[in-house]
């Protein structure tokens, strides 16, 4: 854990998504040395399809891990989420995490399999819990929602006055240090992925309509709502030397 890893490592990857599973079975075995398991189910709920959900989100995860070792692939990335820790101001990776979502239940449950499984296969892991990622492709997030809202003149929904602080890191960011973490050799670690600030939702707000225009908001009170949520980076300033994207700058600059 000593040594300061740069971030503009360069891989050779081989993207596999869900439509081109088979290439994963082609693959010659060691002829690729870490599997980045990021797939995840956002748009199906347990509620209504549970069997298409767990399909997606903990099953695909056991044929993953299935595959590494037939593979004979020595390293298993996971991408995780901080929905893991629950309503909690602690972050640090050695804590006790309380999920209080389905979300963060079914994160919490593949890094148990993956730790119990590669401990078991002798494969290195790592545990990456991602907080709240934007930009690129994004459609999910709020920082999305928001600006959407302002470019097309639609009402924002602000939960409980937007005094609840998020930790919010560009995907550009994550990838970065993903692929800086992938070259740490025989590892098996939990390393938390954010910018280590928190953001209130309202100011992030202000800052669109600074760009936009007023935005319509419509209020909405919600007891299930997370206050505080930020990245304890002890661990990841340790290893990974990056200078993380200004989620205000990012606004200031779209076109």
């Amino acid at each position: 854990m000593g040594r300061r890893i740069q971030e503009n490592a360069t891989f050779d990857i081989l993207p596999i998504t869900r439509d081109d599973w088979g290439l994963f079975k082609k693959i010659i075995p060691s002829e690729y040395q870490a599997v980045i398991h990021c797939a995840y189910d956002l748009k199906n709920s347990i509620n209504e399809q549970p069997g298409i959900v767990l399909e997606s989100n903990i099953i695909s995860t056991a044929r993953a891990l299935e595959l590494c070792k037939e593979k004979k692939i020595q390293k298993f990335i996971f991408i995780s989420s901080c929905s893991v820790y629950g309503d909690s101001s602690n972050s640090s990776e050695d804590k006790q995490c309380n999920p209080v979502s389905m979300n963060g239940f079914i994160k919490l449950f593949n890094e148990e399999l993956i730790k119990s499984f590669c401990d078991a296969n002798a494969i290195n892991y790592l545990i990456l819990r991602v907080f709240n990622s934007y930009g690129g492709d994004d459609t999910f997030s709020v920082v999305h929602k928001m600006i959407s809202c302002a470019r097309n003149k639609k009402p924002f929904t602000l939960i409980d006055g937007g005094i609840s602080e998020r930790d919010f890191i560009h995907v550009n960011d994550v990838a970065k240090i993903v692929c800086a973490l992938a070259e740490m050799p025989h590892i098996r670690e939990i390393i938390n992925v954010g910018s280590g600030q928190s953001i209130r939702i309202i100011d992030l707000l202000k800052t669109v309509e600074m760009k936009y225009g007023k935005i319509s908001v419509v209020n909405r009170d919600s007891s299930g709502e997370i206050v505080y949520s930020r990245a304890n980076i002890n661990k990841l300033k340790n290893i990974v030397r990056l200078q993380t994207i200004d989620i205000f700058d990012f606004i200031r600059d779209l076109m």
